[in-house]
């Protein structure tokens, strides 16, 4: 029932406000009456909300928990990646943490040119199509990472093993316009000494991210010694 509940809370999270009962129970493989069961427990503890309309999002006991805990990753790592958007010439640099199975975003520093990528703190992206969801899914540990692989189809599964691998023997991850058409991005993560898996992400638009990933490889390179992923 928990493994339930947590997966549940994912969806719930990846798309807040948008999904229904139906939606969820699709989702999670579940019969009506079981999916019923399980939010209304949900909405009950105060860790969902259901609108007028039947739609799903997080609830303020748990959007609570996790403020607290991302303001204080977001302040450890901002001088990092402070000095990441400096060392790429001011591009876009996203702070993520993994959350169940998606990449949560704590922090951001937006790119001040006209053509940028920027994603809104407090989404979650998926693990699969992501710079940083990949970066996370290598820094799992080998069992874990498994797991998490699981979850996909074989054909995706599979690729993805083998991207997991190359990550790890090279410590960056990349998406060429897989999550967004037009948009690339590299990253790195590790585990925090708080046992959180967290990445550092830099995207752009991909004509300019092919033009400067040398610099920005270098810039997460830098940034994968900084003394912050031991606090």
């Amino acid at each position: 029932m928990l493994r339930r509940a947590a997966a549940a809370l994912d969806e719930i999270a990846a798309e807040p406000g948008r999904l229904r009962l139906v939606d969820l129970g699709e989702r999670l493989g579940l019969a009506k009456s079981t999916a019923r069961r399980l939010l209304v427990g949900l909405v009950e503890v105060g860790l969902a909300n259901v609108d007028a309309q039947g739609h799903f999002s997080l609830g303020e006991r748990l959007l609570g928990f996790g403020r607290a805990d991302g303001a204080q990753i977001a302040r450890i790592f901002r001088p990092t990646i402070e000095r990441v958007a400096r060392a790429t010439g001011d591009e876009t640099v996203d702070l993520s943490v993994l959350r169940g199975h998606r990449m949560w975003f704590v922090d951001q520093i937006e790119s001040s040119h006209r053509l940028r990528a920027v994603s809104a703190v407090g989404v979650r992206f998926p693990l699969e199509s992501t710079a940083n969801g990949k970066a996370a899914l290598a820094a799992l540990q080998p069992a874990d990472a498994e797991a998490a692989l699981s979850r996909f189809g074989p054909e995706v599964a599979g690729s993805l093993r083998a991207e997991v691998a190359e990550i790890r023997r090279t410590g960056i991850a990349f998406d060429r316009d897989e999550h967004t058409a037009g948009i690339s991005a590299a990253a790195i993560a590790r585990r925090t000494a708080g046992d959180n898996v967290v990445a550092i992400s830099v995207p752009a638009p991909t004509e300019r991210f092919r033009e400067k990933q040398g610099r920005i490889v270098d810039a997460l390179r830098a940034a994968a010694d900084s003394p912050a992923w031991a606090r």
